[in-house]
């Protein structure tokens, strides 16, 4: 297994390990570890995997905290691979700006996938939250709002730790950097 391929694993694992702190809600590394992941790892198949992996391992030193697989789980799952994918947009360009704009547009995927599905969830289960109209949805979003600053506070703070730690670590260990590949 190469260097590279090593660290980039590691700083997944890292970011998945900091979950396990004690963190304000909506504070944590996930979404910025989906990013990290789709953008780093150039095996597709990997890019996904990795964060769902790391999902699931934080999910379950945390004693799963009564957690089991729902409806609303499989969403927030399936919001991260929406972000891995945005990711994969990334792999040919990482400039700062690049990533600082990637983090704003996963907190608002996160933010928009997440809540309306507790929306929707209310087709399912009882009792009903909001209301099952254009009023209910609206009502939705703006519960949620409170919650949306964290969120993009992590996604960019910790994107600057994973993506800029890495940078930083590719100047000092030359043996780390991608080598182009020619055509």
């Amino acid at each position: 297994m190469n260097k590279r391929f090593i660290a980039i694993s590691l700083i997944i694992l890292a970011a998945a390990v900091a979950r396990l702190l004690p963190h304000a809600p909506n504070f944590t590394p996930i979404g910025a570890m989906a990013l990290f992941a789709g953008a780093y790892i150039s095996n597709k198949y990997l890019a996904f995997l990795f964060p769902l992996l790391a999902m699931l391992l934080s999910d379950a030193l945390m004693g799963f905290n009564g957690w089991y697989f729902t409806e609303q789980t499989i969403m927030v799952y399936g919001t991260y691979m929406l972000i891995t994918a945005l990711g994969l947009t990334m792999q040919n360009n990482k400039s700062a700006l690049r990533v600082g704009g990637m983090s704003v547009a996963s907190s608002v995927i996160f933010f928009v996938t997440t809540n309306l599905f507790v929306w929707v969830g209310g087709f399912f289960h009882k009792p009903v939250l909001y209301s099952l109209d254009s009023v209910g949805l609206i009502q939705c979003y703006v519960s949620a709002i409170p919650f949306f600053d964290k969120t993009l506070l992590s996604d960019l703070f910790f994107n600057a730790i994973l993506f800029g730690g890495f940078y930083l670590l590719q100047i000092n260990i030359p043996s780390l950097k991608q080598e182009k590949v020619k055509a």
